[in-house]
Parts: structure tokens; sequence; C-alpha cells
């Protein structure tokens, strides 16, 4: 497993940003060491009474972002032969600060949300991926982190994060910027990006920053990945197809593979210098 290290105060900060949400949460900080990858965790953003966005004939994110992690489980499971899991499998709410403690407590070494997109532009069209920072690459990034940071209760009731939560997030982006986890999600994000225009031919957006809650308490590499945009209606038809999810998630695949073997390749090294160092 990547293990980074994270300030005992940054992680109780993490626990106080997201305790007064819905459902209290422990993020254990991660051990030092550099283990290889064995345990990924996808979260299929939204799910029950949060649909997310909808686009033409009534196509939701939640469905299509849910067909392309399951494919992803899949493909990553063949490619590395890893334990994978999904933070939800079916159509399931689960809270915005749930889904990374989860990963938290399954050791996870990656953490990857999948989401669609959407804009007021109906043209608007591509793939982007975010890692994160509160200090948005631009003004459209700003947008649709606080699209994607919407509060909804298991009721349907939709709020917005509270002043103090944002000035929490606010000190701890400060720390993890400067961490191995923060420059370890930016290496990621390049990665799957790059595989991910280069294997469904899509628009590149580029790699982003912003300030995603679901991302917030991530001790491990973690971005947030926008497969396309539902407010396009031609790219809503292709999304809304069983081959596109198929595509999408291969090549997103082919992404983590390619960070993983740099993760795997640089812990085979430390344990062969430490060999090394033993012998002598």
């Amino acid at each position: 497993m990547i293990k980074t290290t994270i300030k005992t105060t940054v992680a109780a900060a993490i626990i106080l940003l997201f305790a007064s949400a819905s459902h209290a949460f422990f993020v254990e900080p991660a051990a030092q060491g550099n283990d290889p990858v064995d345990v990924i965790v996808i979260d299929p953003g939204h799910g029950g009474v949060d649909a997310g966005a909808t686009g033409p004939g009534g196509l939701s994110e939640k469905e299509i972002v849910l067909g392309v992690a399951m494919g992803l489980k899949d493909a990553l499971v063949e490619k590395l032969g890893i334990t994978v899991l999904l933070t939800r499998e079916d159509d399931t709410f689960v809270p915005l600060e749930e889904r990374v403690a989860f990963a938290s407590r399954s050791n996870a070494d990656i953490f990857i949300s999948i989401h669609v997109n959407a804009a007021r532009n109906s043209k608007a069209s591509g793939v982007e991926t975010f890692f994160l920072s509160y200090e948005p690459t631009d003004a459209e990034a700003m947008r649709l982190a606080e699209q994607e940071n919407r509060v909804v209760l298991p009721d349907g009731t939709v709020g917005t994060a509270p002043e103090a939560v944002i000035n929490d997030l606010k000190n701890i982006l400060h720390d993890l910027a400067q961490s191995v986890t923060h420059h370890e999600s930016s290496a990621l994000a390049e990665a799957v990006q790059v595989s991910m225009v280069r294997g469904t031919r899509r628009h590149d957006r580029g790699v982003k920053q912003a300030p995603f809650t679901v991302l917030g308490g991530a001790s491990m590499p973690a971005v947030l990945v926008e497969v396309g945009f539902i407010s396009n209606r031609p790219e809503a038809k292709w999304l809304g197809k069983k081959q596109a999810h198929k595509r999408i998630a291969n090549a997103i695949a082919v992404g983590i593979s390619e960070f993983a073997e740099m993760v795997n390749k640089r812990a085979s090294k430390v344990k062969v210098n430490s060999d090394d160092r033993a012998r002598r």
C-alpha cells in the first residue's frame, strides 16, 4: 500500500472538517512506507436520491458513472490482479464524506471518483481530471467543484457546506499542498487524463485543480474524473451506451496501471536498496 506522511494536526482537522456532515467518520493518517499498489477504491459519484446531472431523455449521471465504475473494476482486476472496491455497487445513496472514509478504512492505495460534467454551454464537451487544491485552475473548475460539493441528505434535501467547514478545508489544503499525497495525486491525474484522451478520442480539457469535498480527506493519491458532458446532446447519447462505458473504463484503467507500475518500480527499488544495505 502506498503510505504517505500526513501531519497529525492535518488528520485531526480532516476529522473536524467532515464531522459536521450528516454522518461523522474517522480517517486514519497514513503511515510511512514505500509499498506497492494492492488496493484501489473506485467511487461512482452520486446515487440514490442524488441523481447528479441529468441529460436529454432523463439520462442521469448516477447511471453512467456506475456503468463506468463497474467496467473499471473488471479492467483493473484483469490488468493488475489486485483488490478493487467500489463505494457503491447499485443505485444507493452514499454521503460525500463517507466515500473517502471508506477508502481510508480499506487501506486503499488509490482513490478515483467518477463523474459526468454539465454546463450551461450545450456545446461544451470532452474529458478532464482533477486533483485536490483550494486554488481552482479557473472559474469553470470552481463552478464544477461547487456543483459536486452539494450536500445531499438521505431525504433528498440539498444544501451547501457551512463557512466554517470551508475555512477548515483551506487550512488542510495549505498543508496538503506540500505533501507527498498532493504530488502523487497530480501524477495520477496526469496519467489518467492522457490515457483517457488517447483511449476515448474525446476532447482534452486537461488536468485541473479544485476543492472537491469528496477528495478532501484522502490520505492516498486521489483524483476526480469527469468523463464527458451530459449537457451536450451528441456526447450524452454516446455516454448512454454500454460500449462507451467499457471504452472509458479501459482507458482509465490503462492510466491507473501506468501510475501503479511507476509506484511499484519505486517500491521495488527501495526494497532492493534496503537489502543491499543489510548485506553490507
